[in-house]
């Protein structure tokens, strides 16, 4: 009966080891995931595309006493 109870409580310990061993690849391999992305470079970017329209708006300035004085094209 002695070694039964001695066999089980390794056992206990062998499950509990292979448990922590496994979550801990587990965050390993994770955090290598991580490590990959994060090491490659940024890869450039240009639009193919204008996404917005030029500004056509007209800007006009005010004057002191609120009146518009002047309108001025943007580009």
């Amino acid at each position: 009966m002695a070694t039964d109870a001695a066999i089980d409580r390794v056992r206990r310990e062998l499950d509990r080891a292979f448990d922590k061993t496994r979550a801990d690849l587990d965050r390993i391999e994770i955090l290598a995931a991580g490590l990959a992305a994060f090491s490659a470079p940024i890869p450039g970017y240009e639009p193919q595309f204008q996404h917005l329209r030029r500004a056509t708006v007209k800007a006009q300035e005010l004057t002191s006493d609120g009146s518009a004085q002047a309108s001025i094209r943007r580009r």
